[in-house]
């Protein structure tokens, strides 16, 4: 079955509301602390849409999401953007199908991700 969400984010607190947020929403949530880790659930689960820090220890999000569409198993999986500094994507713009401000409002979050991983009801 597919994973609908995979949040990789340094921060613990804003990484559990948008969890929570997405969960609640009825998606299936994969969780990473940084950008090696994201990586690498990314290409174990194939996630329909990815929510990518900008800014992590080691390996960033830029450079996680650059290697992600350099290969070709994740490479069409869709990556956001998920910053606080929306400015600061603009190196690797072409990488992202979107951004997205942190915080995020929870609504626009929902319809953000709902873009690229509709939910289908009824399973």
């Amino acid at each position: 079955q597919a994973i609908g969400h995979l949040l990789a984010d340094r921060d613990d607190d804003p990484r559990a509301m948008v969890e929570m947020i997405l969960q609640d929403a009825g998606y299936q949530v994969l969780l990473a602390a940084d950008g090696v880790e994201g990586v690498t659930l990314a290409r174990e689960h194939r996630p329909d849409v990815i929510l990518m820090d900008i800014f992590m220890p080691g390996l960033d999000g830029i450079e996680a999401t650059r290697q992600l569409k350099a290969d070709p198993a994740t490479a069409a999986v869709p990556v956001i953007a998920y910053t606080a500094k929306p400015g600061s994507v603009r190196d690797g713009e072409e990488l992202f199908a979107a951004v997205c401000a942190k915080p995020c409002d929870p609504d626009d979050l929902l319809r953000l991700v709902g873009e690229f991983a509709p939910l289908t009801q009824g399973g």
